[in-house]
């Protein structure tokens, strides 16, 4: 049985992290499920004993590695760790006998970018769930193919997705845009306020015109791009009522139908943030481009985007490196060298006034 003190401890450092640490609902949702397992180690035994208890919590986390992934280890471990920090912080004649170094040597597993491909929708993949036949009567599929189609051109992570209102969409502009601002309502990690441009991908930009038209039509401007839909009968129309909390646990049903209408294997809305990263970075030829993109991810800096890419990186490096090598070998046009040679220079200015149009084109 979970020690009844233990619990409200782990409540009120939840409420800390949300209310002193300015940590989001869904940022505090998840510690509470990674504090979860703290609380099944400890059973019964209070938290300022949990030096003593056999298993260790590393031999606990040990146990449970097939369930997880090590992603996850990792985020348990770090989690636990900063609990029990603050607990010597804010409880601290509780905690006294609490050893430090025992916190200290909570250490997680070390997840190597490097060597786990992440996987992502590609553009090819994106392009065929949203242009995927379907009964244009069917509202809901009208409405998961576009969503399919946005996820993919514009990188949001699925709740900041689901949360976008009509208003923060902005698809007429020369760039099209969308707010991704938190007092637009958008649920954005850590609360973070940024433009986030579009991919100017034509078959997927369309679809995702098709369906803003429709729903600007039949919605107010504060509510869901995402729009939610009720059904009766087999009747289907958007719905009045103010969408759920957990409009993104929605959202990956959806997706998960409409994998079922084609042949792909199912991928979750957070690998269309992937795709999206994958296929830009594949396309970035200056740090200028580079720096754009990591901002638009809305991540704090180009640190982040090297991490959580790295094996992109590295491929294209070894392209580009392989190009170095075919350069260097390379040798002149000795015949057009000599040619140019022979040329006046009203002819050479001429030659280089058309060189420079051919290269423009």
């Amino acid at each position: 049985m979970v020690n009844r003190k233990n619990y409200f401890l782990v409540k009120e450092y939840l409420t800390h992290l949300k209310e002193e640490k300015r940590r989001s609902p869904e940022t505090v949702d998840r510690y509470w499920s990674w504090l979860h397992h703290l609380l099944l180690w400890a059973n019964e035994t209070p938290f300022a004993k949990a030096n003593t208890l056999v298993p260790s919590f590393m031999k606990y986390i040990d146990s449970i590695k097939p369930t997880l992934a090590l992603e996850s280890q990792k985020k348990i471990v770090e989690t636990v760790r900063a609990f029990f920090r603050w607990a010597k912080l804010y409880h601290s004649e509780e905690f006294e006998k609490l050893p430090i170094f025992w916190v200290n040597d909570l250490t997680p597993p070390e997840v190597n970018q490097n060597n786990s491909l992440i996987e992502y929708v590609t553009l090819d993949e994106a392009v065929l769930l949203a242009t995927a036949p379907i009964d244009q009567g069917n509202i809901a599929l009208r409405r998961d193919r576009a969503a399919a189609a946005m996820l993919f051109i514009c990188g949001a992570r699925a709740h900041a997705f689901t949360t976008l209102p009509i208003q923060a969409v902005h698809l007429d502009e020369k760039y099209p845009y969308i707010n991704q601002w938190p007092q637009l309502g958008v649920h954005t990690k850590k609360q973070k306020k940024a433009n986030t441009f579009l991919l100017p991908i034509p078959e997927l930009l369309a679809v995702v015109q098709d369906w803003d038209g429709y729903v600007r039509t039949h919605c107010p401007p504060d509510y869901p791009w995402y729009a939610p839909i009720d059904q009766h009968w087999g009747e289907q129309e958007l719905s009045t009522q103010k969408p759920g909390l957990n409009r993104n646990h929605a959202l990956i049903r959806r997706i998960r139908l409409l994998y079922q209408t084609t042949e792909l294997t199912y991928k979750s809305p957070h690998k269309f943030r992937h795709g999206y990263a994958t296929y830009g970075l594949s396309h970035c030829q200056s740090m200028a481009e580079y720096q754009a993109l990591s901002r638009n991810l809305m991540h704090a800096n180009i640190a982040i985007t090297d991490k959580t890419y790295a094996h992109i990186e590295e491929r294209d490096r070894a392209r580009l490196l392989a190009g170095l090598v075919r350069n260097l070998t390379h040798q002149p046009d000795n015949e057009l060298k000599g040619y140019l040679e022979r040329l006046s220079r009203d002819d050479l200015k001429q030659a280089t006034l058309i060189a420079v149009d051919l290269l423009s084109r």
